[in-house]
C-alpha cells in the first residue's frame, strides 16, 4: 500500500520495481492520493490501466496515516505492507517480506541507503536505518513505515496508524504493538532503497517534524508508565553551535539545518500537553 501526495517525481520508479517483482504471489497495490495537486494522479492511472493489480483511492488531505488507513481500510487483504511512494522497492523484496509475515505479525524489512541518495546527505543522518529495525531508546524495536509488513489481525487488535501524529507514527503503531505483545520481526532480505530529502527545505521540514514528535511520544509513552530518558535541548544546542563552521561545506549544511531544524522542533513542544 502506497500513501502518496504530490509524487509525480518518484511513484512511476516505485511502481516499476513493484511491478517487476519476480514471484508467483497473488499482490495487490492500493495507491492513495491525498489530494496531490500535481500529476500524480494521472501517472497512477496509467499503471492501473496497464496492471489489474493497481489500483488507486482517493484520501481526504488528512496526512499520511489517515491516507495509510483507507489504504488499509480498502483492502481485504490478509496482510499489509506499506511503502512510499519515493522509495524503491529491491528484486526480491516481496518474496522476502511475504515470507517473514507468514512467521510473524509484524515486520520490519531493511533499508538500504546508497543507491538514491548522494552522500552529503547520507551524512546527515547516517547510516543507523540500514542496521536493523529502529529502536527506541533501547525501549521497544520499532518498523519504518516506509518498509512496514503486519498481519490483518494484528490491526483488529491495536488498530491503525495515529491520524494526529505528523511524524512518528510508525514508532508509535509498533509501540501498541509491543504493548500488546505483538513480536516483531526483521526481514534482512525484503530491501527497500530508501530516499532522504535533499534539498535544504526538504531537511528542514523534514527536521522540525521529527523534532516536535520526540516530547509528544516521551509523554505519551510516561504517561503509560514506561521510563523514556528525557530529552536534553540544552546539550543538543551546544552541539549546533560548535558544528556551524560547517555551514561552509554542502555537507555541512545538509546536517546542520537537519540537526538544527529537529532541535527547535522539539524545543516549541517539549512543554505542550
Amino acid at each position: 500500500m502506497i500513501a502518496a501526495r504530490n509524487a509525480a517525481a518518484t511513484i512511476a520508479a516505485q511502481l516499476d520495481a513493484i511491478c517487476a517483482q519476480e514471484t508467483a504471489l497473488a499482490w495487490e497495490v492500493v495507491v492513495v492520493d491525498d489530494e496531490s495537486t500535481d500529476g500524480t494522479r494521472a501517472i497512477v492511472d496509467e499503471y492501473a490501466a496497464k496492471w489489474p493489480n493497481i489500483r488507486m483511492i482517493s484520501g481526504r488531505g488528512l496526512g499520511v496515516s489517515a491516507a495509510r488507513n483507507a489504504g488499509i481500510k480498502a483492502s481485504s487483504a490478509p496482510a499489509i505492507v506499506t511503502v512510499d511512494a519515493d522509495d524503491v522497492v529491491a528484486q526480491g523484496w516481496l518474496s522476502a517480506m511475504a515470507a517473514a509475515l507468514n512467521e510473524a505479525p509484524l515486520v520490519a524489512g531493511a533499508l538500504e541507503i546508497w543507491s538514491l541518495n548522494p552522500a552529503r546527505v547520507i551524512d546527515t543522518r547516517g547510516s543507523r536505518l540500514t542496521l536493523g529495525p529502529g529502536s527506541y531508546s533501547g525501549i521497544f524495536q520499532f518498523a519504518h513505515s516506509c518498509n512496514l509488513g503486519v498481519q490483518r489481525r494484528v490491526l483488529d487488535t491495536v488498530g491503525g496508524f495515529d491520524e494526529s501524529l505528523t511524524a512518528g507514527e510508525d514508532i508509535e503503531f509498533s509501540y501498541r504493538c509491543w504493548r500488546n505483545g505483538i513480536h516483531l520481526a526483521y526481514a534482512e532480505s525484503a530491501v527497500v532503497h530508501y530516499r532522504y530529502r535533499t534539498t535544504l527545505r526538504g531537511l528542514w521540514k523534514q527536521g522540525i517534524a521529527y523534532g516536535r514528535i520526540r516530547p509528544l511520544l516521551r509523554r505519551r509513552f510516561t504517561a503509560d508508565g514506561i521510563s523514556v530518558p528525557p530529552g536534553n535541548s540544552a546539550r543538543a544546542l551546544v552541539g549546533i553551535i560548535k558544528r556551524t563552521p560547517s555551514l561552509f561545506t554542502g555537507k555541512g549544511r545538509a546536517n546542520w539545518v537537519f540537526n538544527t531544524a529537529g532541535v527547535i522542533g522539539e524545543i516549541s513542544n517539549r512543554d505542550r500537553t
